[in-house]
């Protein structure tokens, strides 16, 4: 796994010091780099927020309204991390500069709505839902959004009535029923959602994802023997999809099944031997499930079948991070930099990964 860093690169030692001090520095450098990506800068100090370290997120806020100020997605995003702490007035006052900026776009008001009803606000959320489909009243992406939302609140009636909305704009779009299916499975509305499910079926009878998202939703409900019996189907509609058998092999190694990931992955593997993401996919499925020696073997083969792709290394060491194998990620991270170093996105995304340390 081990590789030198660059004479630009990072080395090893690096990201072993305090995570709070590693975050730091890298979102220096992210900033460095770009220091007009002012979306980039606001996901760095999100990421902050989310942990509560309010004094370098609110830092970090300010310079992406700074780097970006006509961009009404900051404001925004500012004002419903607001809202998700119960800063209610201060939510307000962002989510109106966003508004001034762009007063005719519907996603605003869409996102907008969907934090104030996570908040409890149902008033502010129905007022902001109400602007959406004036705006656009025949996009069904819209009402299918509301409904998943007014789902997880508990409003099973106002998510029926969005769905029905969203079915009858698009009438033959499956991947509207299934993703319904499967919310309503999630919510533990087991009637509905084979009713949905069924539905989805009758719109593409030969379409594999269907029985895999559900096949996937059951598996997460703990329904194994139904997840088994639609993943048969999966195979039956295109047995060679490496894809398919990674996707359940992935929320079998959550579950800690290792002999079941060794299963689907063997299968993903037979028909993609030399496909970098489906090593790597493999590997990172086998740590998840406590197979080390298993991981580390899928995922140097990944290098070795894309040695220059830094995103290889970074994926690998920030999978090994959250195992907490330190050193290990550390050597990744250090590689992937030093193929790609002057890759803003690589910084964040690795010191997104080092402020959950803190």
């Amino acid at each position: 796994f081990a590789g030198a860093a660059g004479a630009q690169g990072l080395d090893a030692s690096f990201f072993l010091r305090p995570p709070a001090e590693v975050a730091q520095d890298l979102f220096q450098k992210m900033v460095g780099l770009k220091p007009d990506d002012g979306d980039s800068i606001l996901r760095a100090g999100l990421s902050y927020w989310d942990k509560g370290q309010r004094a370098p997120a609110e830092d970090y806020f300010a310079r992406a309204l700074k780097a970006s100020p006509k961009s009404y997605k900051i404001p925004l995003r500012i004002g419903t991390a607001y809202l998700k702490k119960g800063e209610s007035a201060k939510a307000e006052e962002m989510i109106q500069q966003a508004i001034q900026i762009k007063p005719k776009e519907e996603n605003l008001y869409l996102e907008a709505g969907l934090a104030y009803l996570q908040a409890g606000q149902s008033a502010k959320a129905e007022e902001m839902f109400a602007k959406v489909y004036q705006l656009d009243p025949n996009d069904e992406e819209n009402y299918l959004d509301i409904g998943y939302e007014y789902l997880k609140a508990g409003r099973a009636d106002k998510a029926a009535e969005s769905f029905e909305k969203a079915f009858k704009l698009k009438p033959d779009r499956y991947r509207s029923f299934i993703h319904t299916a499967v919310a309503y499975l999630e919510a533990g509305q087991e009637k509905k959602a084979w009713e949905t499910y069924d539905r989805a079926v009758a719109v593409k009878p030969k379409e594999e994802n269907i029985p895999l998202w559900m096949a996937m939703a059951c598996l997460k409900k703990g329904q194994t023997a139904k997840a088994e019996e639609l993943f048969a189907k999966v195979v039956q509609l295109d047995p060679k999809d490496e894809d398919n058998y990674l996707d359940m092999a992935e929320v079998y190694a959550d579950r800690g099944e290792a002999s079941k990931v060794e299963e689907l992955v063997g299968k993903a593997v037979s028909y993609a031997p030399k496909k970098k993401n489906v090593l790597l996919r493999s590997g990172l499925a086998f740590l998840k499930a406590g197979q080390a020696a298993k991981a580390e073997e899928y995922i140097s083969r990944s290098f070795q079948a894309a040695p220059d792709d830094e995103d290889l290394y970074v994926d690998a060491g920030l999978a090994f991070l959250e195992k907490g194998n330190t050193q290990k990620a550390a050597e990744l991270f250090s590689r992937g930099i030093s193929l790609k170093p002057k890759k803003e996105k690589l910084y964040l995304k690795i010191g997104q990964a080092y402020v959950k340390k803190i």
